[in-house]
Formats: C-alpha cells, sequence, structure tokens
C-alpha cells in the first residue's frame, strides 16, 4: 500500500471511529412474560453484558436500552432456555433489570463520559402484580391461602369471600389479586417458591425499584416508546404532560396506557374488534404526543420472529413473546439534545 493509500484508509478509519463515537445505539425488547433467555441472548448478541455473565459491558459504547413492560406472568407457552427453568424465568428477568440498573448508575458516577441508560416500561401485567401485592394491607397469609384453595377447590368465588368480613373496596383489591394470579401470576409467585417469598421480595428493595423506576413511556430519538398506544384522544399529549396530570386523569390515562389495543382494531375490554386507527388519527396522534413514531408491544400480531412494521413505518410493534429466536427493535442514531421523561412514583396516586 503506496503512503497516500495508506493515509486515506487511516483518515477513513478515524473518521468511522468519529462517526461511531457520535451514534447511540437503541435496542428496545418487547414483552417477556418470563422468558429470561430471551432477554440474556437479546442483550449477549448486542455486546450490552460480559460473556458468561450479566454485567454490563463498559465498552458497549453509548446505549438506550429499552425494555416494554410485561416482564412476569409466563402462561404456558414456549420459551427459550431449558424448560425445567421456565417458571422461574419473571423472577431471574427481574433480578436483572434491577441489578443492570444499579450497574449503569454506578458506570456514569464513575465516569462522566459514560452515557447508557436503561428504561424499563410498566406493562399492564408488572402492573396487576404491584396492585395484587396491596391485598396484604389488610388480609394475612393464612387468609389468603384459605381463599386460593377454596377458589381451586372450584368454590364459587361469591362463596369463597362469604364469611371473610370484607368491605367492598377490600373485595375489590382481592378481586384483582385473583385476576392476576389466574393470568399468569400463579407461575410468577412459583419462580419465587411461595406466596411468601413473592410477598417478601416485594416489601424490599426490589418492589421499591418497580414501584419507582418502572416508566408509562420513554421519548427516544423522536420515538415514544410505551407498552401500548393510548386511546381516547384526548391523553395524546406528550408523554411529559401525560406524567403532571392531575391525579384522577393520570389514572385513566394510565389504564389506556397499559390496556387499549384501539390501534389494531380490539377493544381491550371485551376482544372484539372494532375500527383501527386510521392513517389520520395517526397523524393526529403522533403530532398530538410530538414524535414522530411508536413502538409498542401489549399485542401479539402474526409475525416471523421480527418486529411489525406498520402505517408506513410510524408504528413497530414488538411484542414478540412465545416465538423462541424472535428479535428485538435496533438502531443507530445521532441524538439531537436529549429529555429524560421524568417519573411517577407507582406506589403513590395508585
Amino acid at each position: 500500500m503506496d503512503t497516500e493509500a495508506k493515509e486515506s484508509k487511516e483518515d477513513t478509519d478515524e473518521s468511522s471511529s468519529d462517526a461511531e463515537k457520535d451514534t447511540r445505539l437503541l435496542v428496545a425488547i418487547g414483552d417477556l412474560h418470563g422468558d429470561y433467555y430471551r432477554l440474556e441472548r437479546l442483550l449477549r448478541e448486542n455486546d450490552l453484558i460480559l460473556p458468561g455473565t450479566v454485567a454490563w459491558n463498559p465498552e458497549a459504547g453509548q446505549v438506550d436500552l429499552i425494555l416494554i413492560g410485561d416482564y412476569v406472568d409466563w402462561r404456558n407457552e414456549p420459551l427459550e432456555g431449558p424448560q425445567s427453568e421456565w417458571v422461574q424465568g419473571a423472577k431471574r428477568i427481574l433480578d436483572t433489570l434491577y441489578s443492570l440498573h444499579h450497574q449503569l448508575e454506578t458506570l456514569r458516577d464513575q465516569n462522566e463520559d459514560f452515557d447508557s441508560h436503561i428504561y424499563t416500561i410498566l406493562g399492564n401485567h408488572d402492573e396487576m402484580m404491584l396492585e395484587a401485592h396491596s391485598v396484604f394491607s389488610f388480609l394475612d397469609m393464612d387468609q389468603l391461602r384459605e381463599f386460593l384453595d377454596a377458589v381451586g377447590q372450584n368454590r364459587h368465588v361469591r362463596h369463597a369471600i362469604a364469611g371473610m368480613g370484607l368491605e367492598q373496596t377490600q373485595i375489590e383489591r382481592l378481586l384483582k389479586f385473583l385476576n392476576w394470579y389466574v393470568q399468569g401470576g400463579q407461575a410468577t409467585v412459583e419462580g419465587y417458591g411461595e406466596l411468601e417469598d413473592w410477598r417478601e421480595a416485594m416489601d424490599t428493595e426490589m418492589g421499591d425499584y418497580l414501584r419507582q423506576h418502572l416508566r408509562l413511556g420513554v421519548k427516544v430519538n423522536d420515538r415514544l416508546f410505551a407498552h401500548t398506544a393510548p386511546d381516547p384522544k384526548h391523553f395524546w399529549l406528550p408523554i411529559n404532560e401525560i406524567m403532571e396530570l392531575p391525579a384522577d386523569q393520570y389514572k385513566l390515562a394510565k389504564e389506556s396506557f397499559l390496556w387499549s389495543r384501539k390501534i389494531w382494531g380490539y377493544d381491550y375490554c371485551t376482544g372484539s374488534r372494532t375500527v383501527p386507527f386510521t392513517p389520520e388519527e395517526m397523524d393526529e396522534m403522533l403530532s398530538g404526543m410530538g414524535v414522530k413514531g411508536v413502538v409498542i408491544g401489549h399485542t401479539p400480531l402474526p409475525h416471523d420472529g421480527k418486529p411489525v412494521v406498520a402505517y408506513e413505518g410510524r408504528v413497530i410493534n414488538i411484542d414478540l413473546h412465545a416465538f423462541p429466536g424472535s428479535e428485538a427493535f435496533i438502531e443507530r442514531y445521532v441524538p439531537e439534545g436529549k429529555k429524560l421523561t421524568p417519573l411517577r412514583d407507582l406506589s403513590k396516586g395508585r
């Protein structure tokens, strides 16, 4: 190689290296529902963790790792990894997210040039689990076990509740616990061992982490990442404004951000078909939210293991759970200035 060609190659390599430093890697992972080994694989494939560990790779560059919610509640679907370990998946996922959160905090404190982040979005199943834990504010463990045993013996729920001496609001919270328990919550509990073990975990710093750091949404690279797209229209606002709504309005907004399937043409209460968003409504939603697109999960659509692109690329669905080998949404981008979405402690104003 002559001197001129060598210098040209070195200039190109240096330019490429500088460009790499100016970009950020975005990795967004959809609903997991207890699929720990899928999480581990996607972290490993993107060089985000050190080989053979779940320790963050400090050489990974500047990274935005986003998880779209529904970490818990396996429902007998096919997962990755040894089948004998599937039931432990939800616990291992939560432990990993908790660990990565603190690892990244430490790395940012140690090095002012380190600027990688993990954003954990709240999913409806995560919310159901946190709400279910509130049953211990008025029931002891023996009472809850007796109730679950009665329901398990095919006693009518109303008969199982009769004689427990509960107020109406307490009955409603107990029914919410039962709803979570039969929709995957039992597997989540079994991953911890017994009910006592799960309750203890939710009473520790792990529970505090989940209540304080699961976000309703985050805006990164001019896209909103949330568990689902909200409806009705009065919640088509920038996520910062959603987080500042009065408690009663925020509660309704949160329900829509966790449960709505209107974007795909389903009524989330009944599951019946309805009219999906029109292109004009999509324009209105994105304009109101101040973003160019949304990346969501919650509703599995027909797919081949890759994120589903809809509405001419303005919507990307990454709910690919129960499909071993499925991919994450990955892109590199040049940040134009970063604004973090404020957090709202989920233990307040529930």
